[in-house]
């Protein structure tokens, strides 16, 4: 029997589009349950270079809500809108203690996890050089790195391998499907 799980994307002002589209895409492509989570007060959201988007609900609606993963993608503004948010720490928190994957695309990894201490000395990797900010957390300078129940990705150019790994953690019984998946529709190097 098929077992569903559930992810949640969390999005604040000055995500990156492209980043949070492509994971939601490849995770519900393999019918993978996705609530998009707004953190301000309504579902429509700006993004990084002027999208608009919109989320399905808002992290207030489904702070009580337990996920099998928590994904964020980068966004300078978005990663420090992510970071300053006591409820988005609080979320991630709490999912780290139940030992759910917390999924880090880009700067999300440093400006949102390490600036948080939430890597507690994890493996990671990030974007643009931020890990030079933070001492929380160990950088390793690859495309995608999983650490325990963390997986972090560089940045947008390793999109799809970001959300194919994600995806096959979570569906443990159905890795031919992501594998075929992941050849069909880009990697021609795949698994990582």
């Amino acid at each position: 029997m098929k077992t569903t799980k559930l992810v949640a994307v969390i999005l604040a002002d000055g995500f990156e589009e492209a980043e949070a589209v492509v994971f939601i895409d490849i995770l519900r492509r393999l019918e993978i349950d996705v609530d998009v989570l707004s953190t301000v007060e309504t579902s429509q959201l700006n993004s990084c270079f002027g999208t608009k988007i919109s989320a399905d609900y808002t992290l207030a609606e489904k702070f009580n809500q337990t996920y099998d993963a928590v994904m964020m993608p980068g966004g300078p503004q978005g990663t420090d809108n992510l970071s300053a948010n006591s409820q988005v720490i609080a979320f991630l928190e709490r999912h780290i203690s139940l030992g759910k994957y917390i999924c880090a695309l880009c700067s999300s990894g440093a400006k949102v996890l390490a600036a948080n201490n939430l890597l507690q000395g994890r493996n990671y990797t990030t974007g643009g050089d931020l890990q030079k900010n933070f001492t929380d957390g160990n950088f390793v300078d690859q495309k995608v790195v999983i650490d325990g129940n963390f997986v972090t990705g560089k940045g947008l150019g390793v999109s799809f391998e970001f959300s194919f790994t994600v995806a096959k953690l979570l569906l443990i019984e159905q890795q031919h499907e992501v594998d075929w998946q992941a050849e069909h529709i880009y990697l021609d190097k795949w698994p990582l």
